[in-house]
């Protein structure tokens, strides 16, 4: 059965719990990043980088840990090594780049970039932040146990680092106004269908940030 939006909100353990960040860089989330075309409605529509900053800026101010989970930057020779690209490779192996190493577009956005003293995983070459990278292994050694992941994309990104994160056995919570997808389509599909059978959480950022606030 299909769970239910969360009633009343679980406890976020000071030291324990995580804000995870992916992939908030300026050619998927920033007006002018060659996904902007696509990505755009949904970020003005539900205030992606307005609810990221929100939910950064109260896990600062509470003492919650965060983390950065960013997708590879294209560079001379990326995936030269892969046998089977995907749709995510050939995309950044076109023109243009998209990520580009070097490039504004590869670059965190500047009102979601991270602050001096917090991690930044290495770069995930698909989907999850945590496939190939040391995300796991540096949760683990400061004692993450719950995680709240925001970011890009809706239906890819967010998606599959939520399912590794269970895999590992986090503790997940998901903002659906905190991430955002390249239709209007494809983020309410997830956030609607698809969220509630992943995450341990399912909120709003306001309902998190009051949460945080009160722990």
């Amino acid at each position: 059965m299909k769970n239910q939006e969360s009633k009343q909100l679980a406890p976020y353990p000071k030291g324990k719990t995580a804000l995870l960040v992916v992939d908030p860089l300026n050619d998927l989330i920033s007006q002018g990043g060659m996904a902007w075309p696509m990505s755009g409605a949904v970020i003005k529509e539900v205030k992606t980088v307005e609810h990221v900053e929100g939910l950064l800026q109260v896990a600062r101010e509470e003492g919650i840990k965060i983390a950065y989970a960013p997708h590879h930057r294209y560079r001379e020779g990326s995936y030269a090594d892969r046998k089977y690209l995907s749709p995510t490779h050939v995309a950044q192996l076109g023109p243009g780049h998209m990520l580009s190493e070097g490039k504004w577009g590869g670059d965190f956005a500047e009102r979601l970039a991270p602050k001096e003293g917090e991690f930044v995983a290495s770069e995930h070459a698909c989907s999850s932040g945590f496939a190939d990278t040391n995300l796991h292994a540096h949760l683990t050694e400061n004692g993450i146990t719950h995680l709240i992941i925001v970011g890009m994309i809706t239906n890819s990104c967010i998606e599959a680092t939520t399912r590794s994160a269970i895999d590992l056995d986090y503790h997940v919570t998901l903002v659906t106004d905190a991430v955002a997808a390249f239709s209007p389509m494809e983020h309410e599909q997830a956030a609607k269908e698809r969220y509630p059978m992943l995450g341990h959480v399912v909120s709003t950022t306001e309902n998190i940030i009051l949460t945080l606030k009160t722990a």
